[in-house]
C-alpha cells in the first residue's frame, strides 16, 4: 500500500513538474513573441519617422529654394527701381540746370523756353 501511495504521488509530482515546465516554456515563448512584436513595431516606427523626416526635408528645401528665388527677383526689381529713381533724379537735376541757365527777363509767368523744359520732363 505504501508503494502504491508513493508511486501515485511520484507520478503526480512528475506530472506537476512537466506541467510547470510546459507553463514556463509557454511563458518564455510568449515573452519572445512579445519582444519580436515590440522590435517590429519599433523598427516600423523608425522607418516611418525616417520617411517623413526625409519628406519634410525635401519640402523645406523646395521652400528655401522658392524663398531664395523670390529674394533674387525682389532684389532685381529693387535694383531696377533704384536705377529708375537715379535716372529721374539726374533728369530733374539736368532740367534744373537748364532752367537756371535760361535768361530771367523779369516777365511775369512762364516764358516759352521754360514751358518747353516742363514739356520735356
Amino acid at each position: 500500500m505504501i508503494e502504491k501511495l508513493i508511486g501515485k504521488t511520484g507520478i503526480a509530482l512528475i506530472a506537476a513538474a512537466l506541467m510547470l515546465c510546459a507553463a514556463g516554456l509557454l511563458y518564455l515563448a510568449a515573452a519572445k513573441i512579445s519582444g519580436m512584436v515590440e522590435d517590429a513595431r519599433t523598427q516600423g516606427r523608425a522607418e516611418s519617422d525616417h520617411y517623413w523626416r526625409a519628406e519634410i526635408e525635401k519640402s523645406n528645401a523646395a521652400l528655401q529654394a522658392q524663398i531664395a528665388e523670390n529674394l533674387r527677383k525682389t532684389m532685381a526689381l529693387q535694383e531696377a527701381a533704384r536705377d529708375q529713381v537715379a535716372a529721374a533724379e539726374a533728369r530733374a537735376a539736368d532740367l534744373e540746370q537748364q532752367n537756371a541757365a535760361l535768361p530771367d527777363n523779369g516777365a511775369c509767368g512762364l516764358s516759352r523756353d521754360r514751358v518747353r523744359l516742363l514739356n520735356a520732363r
